[in-house]
């Protein structure tokens, strides 16, 4: 028994980069094979007895309302990937895979949520399928996360040898250095070595800032003047669990086999 989750977006966005040319209705038509056969591919490594895909929905959440600037800089999705999007959301049925999207929240929050739910009501495993360095601070002995292009789980290990901390240190991490990709902000000149220095040292973010004092040089000073920033940033890399999916995991499960000719 196993729930397994796809990122959705995280798996097509990646697929679409990874397409030759310039954006073309036969370049998102290679991007809707390629993620179906994707989506597909995963359910036959992982044989989950629950799945689910999880897409954004698109708009402000809850992250634009508390900074302005959150993913500010990111372009649109051209309209005919928008259109492929929506195809492969019409397929996903003929594989058994339900999906959804909520409105107001992130697909990350969603999955979160997911997450929680599952691991409250049993003890199986919960597969992540993502390359969305967020989810390893979800990491623990129930909960993975596997990247699907390279056929590897992002472990404890992984985390580690990646990043320098621990899976539970990774929000605080992130919220030092910030995130560039999402706008968040963090520390100013705080890049990810002397986050996962601070961290190996203080063990958790406030502990950073409370330690800001003792902390020499530039580095020092900006912790002092980034306090306000860090636990921003803190609020942006996490998640919010307390939304109703309007799901049940019957809706999820797996009874019938994955169609092999579509």
């Amino acid at each position: 028994m196993s729930l397994l989750i796809i990122d959705a977006m995280n798996i097509i966005r990646r697929i679409h980069e990874a397409v030759p040319g310039p954006e073309s209705e036969e370049r998102v038509a290679d991007t809707v094979t390629s993620s179906l056969a994707s989506f597909k591919r995963a359910l036959k490594t992982h044989r989950p007895t629950h799945a689910v895909a999880v897409f954004d929905h698109g708009g402000r959440t809850w992250k634009h309302a508390l900074y302005a600037p959150y993913q500010a800089h990111r372009k649109p999705m051209p309209d005919l990937l928008k259109d492929g999007v929506q195809s492969i959301q019409q397929a996903l049925p003929k594989l058994g895979l339900h999906w959804i999207a909520i409105e107001g929240i992130e697909a990350d929050d969603a999955i979160a949520t997911l997450v929680q739910k599952w691991c409250q009501t049993n003890p199986q495993p919960v597969i992540i399928l993502s390359t969305d360095k967020d989810f390893l601070q979800l990491l623990n002995d129930q909960v993975g996360v596997y990247d699907h292009f390279k056929g590897r789980w992002r472990d404890e290990a992984y985390v580690l040898e990646k990043f320098g901390v621990k899976p539970e240190q990774m929000g605080d991490l992130l919220a030092l250095m910030g995130d560039a990709a999402d706008g968040v902000p963090g520390v100013d000149k705080v890049g990810a070595k002397t986050a996962a220095g601070l961290l190996r040292i203080n063990g958790n973010l406030e502990r950073v800032i409370s330690n800001a004092d003792k902390v020499a040089g530039q580095v020092g000073a900006n912790l002092r003047k980034g306090v306000e920033m860090a636990r921003l940033s803190r609020k942006l890399v996490s998640f919010k669990t307390d939304v109703s999916l309007g799901l049940t995991w019957r809706m999820l499960s797996q009874n019938h086999p994955v169609d092999t000719d579509s």
